[in-house]
């Protein structure tokens, strides 16, 4: 295992590390993929107030635990916020990083309407499943329904607490400059649209790789897609 190249994939809202399952069971050649459950997500615990610095320290704290050194950091979603809080202390620390439906930079606020339908999702199973299953248009994976589990099991605090934390958040573009980077978006997606996904690759100085046919959940929906560019991205990097 020593000479195995470490990725990180760090899941969204909402989600878990089985969002990484097929990514989980077929690793890129030459790496080893580590996909942790943030606090609070899939029935982990958490205590304190909620914030993207917070998950970010939290995951740093979790790469030391693991003697993890200059990892590739893949975020999806809320996910990728976190891993470019990370990366913007200390990007030197990373081989790389690859944001799929990534936050934007500069936060993502959701309107003051639709906090309570947020709320709602915590006692409307049926409303989880549809929410859950609009962010794959072009079909489901295979373990939906487990996906939809983990989802339910979120803190009780995350609901809201998590579109507050993004509207609160931002990094500076600059910080990052040093950083390969891949920014990759789904042609389909209402959340983070294809203009959000180039406007985000413009401000870090690379190109935007957007799925055709595909939804928020890209990664999940398409894995066979999604891996052909993490892939020929991994093989860019040096070894050393």
């Amino acid at each position: 295992m020593s000479d195995l190249r470490t990725l990180v994939a760090v899941h969204g809202n909402f989600a878990s590390a089985r969002w990484w399952a097929d990514l989980q069971a077929n690793p890129p050649r030459g790496w080893r993929v580590l996909t942790p459950d943030l606090p609070g997500f899939a029935g982990t615990a958490h205590e304190g107030p909620v914030s993207i610095a917070g998950y970010a320290d939290w995951l740093q704290d979790w790469l030391r635990a693991q003697g993890v050194t200059r990892p590739v950091l893949l975020g999806h979603s809320l996910g990728g916020a976190v891993v470019l809080d990370c990366a913007a202390r200390n990007p030197q620390a990373l081989r790389g990083l690859v944001l799929a439906a990534s936050a934007p930079l500069g936060g993502l606020v959701t309107p003051e309407e639709n906090y309570p339908v947020l709320e709602l999702l915590r006692t409307a199973p049926p409303l989880m499943e549809a929410s859950l299953g609009a962010l794959f248009p072009s079909g489901r994976p295979a373990n939906f329904a487990e996906l939809v589990a983990d989802g339910a099991r979120m803190h009780a605090g995350h609901y809201s607490g998590n579109a507050r934390a993004l509207a609160a958040w931002r990094v500076e573009a600059a910080r990052l400059a040093v950083l390969p980077v891949l920014v990759l978006g789904g042609e389909l997606d209402t959340l983070i649209t294809p203009d959000r996904v180039r406007a985000q690759a413009a401000s870090l100085g690379a190109g935007a790789v957007i799925l055709p046919g595909r939804g928020h959940g890209f990664p999940q929906e398409d894995p066979a897609g999604f891996r052909v560019h993490l892939d020929r991205f991994l093989e860019t990097l040096p070894a050393h």
